[in-house]
């Protein structure tokens, strides 16, 4: 299956990433300069699941808590809990 993914920040390389892991040929298409040129940009690139809680619902920090561990199952040792 061949796929094309806009967007080349965390959302677009994390799902071509997902995509091509499964055996789709993935292209990723993106305006600016390089892949990931502006990922992340706000909020300093963190997954904050417990700070985003404080004014969102209970499903923000469940899927904020399954993001940052499927981070750290992807790239071990670069995702660092400190709590809170």
């Amino acid at each position: 299956m061949k796929l094309l993914v806009k967007g080349a920040g965390v959302a677009g390389l994390t799902a071509a990433f997902e995509l091509a892991a499964r055996g789709a040929a993935v292209t990723i298409a993106e305006t600016r300069h390089g892949l990931g040129d502006n990922a992340s940009w706000m909020a300093g690139g963190m997954l904050a699941p417990w700070c985003e809680r404080e004014s969102a619902e209970q499903p923000v920090l469940d899927l904020g808590r399954d993001a940052a561990d499927w981070w750290d199952a992807v790239l071990p040792g670069h995702v660092t809990r400190a709590g809170t």
